[in-house]
Parts: structure tokens; sequence; C-alpha cells
């Protein structure tokens, strides 16, 4: 999942983002996006609850969420 945020507030979201049940691992990246994070989801009911935890957030802008379809 890839993260827009309110400027200067990357940091405490990513710390944020990582309590989120279902994400695995998030980071502040440079680019086109402020924080990337990995999210596990057995299904896409799962995987929409861990996007709203996500976008619950205050000062997350924007999510985009790409899926991996094979390991």
């Amino acid at each position: 999942m890839f993260i827009n945020a309110l400027h200067g507030q990357s940091l405490a979201l990513t710390r944020e983002i990582r309590g989120v049940a279902g994400v695995h691992a998030a980071d502040a990246i440079t680019g086109d996006y402020d924080i990337v994070a990995s999210v596990a989801a057995k299904d896409l009911a799962e995987l929409r609850d861990v996007m709203a935890g996500v976008q619950a957030i205050s000062g997350v802008l924007k999510t985009t969420t790409c899926m991996v379809l094979a390991d």
C-alpha cells in the first residue's frame, strides 16, 4: 500500500500505521508517495478492513493499494 500524508507527518504516521492489524511493515519513502506499507490479508473483506484502518488515521490523505498476484 502506498500512502500520501500531510506535509511533515510521514514519520509519525509510519509508526501509527505499523500498529494497524494486517500491516506487516511500514516505512517512510521519497518520491510520489510518502509511506509504503506491506499488508497481508486472507481475502478482499480483510483487505478492506486493513485499508479502512489505515485510511481512518488522521493525516493520511490518500492510499493506493497494489495486490501481489504471485509469490
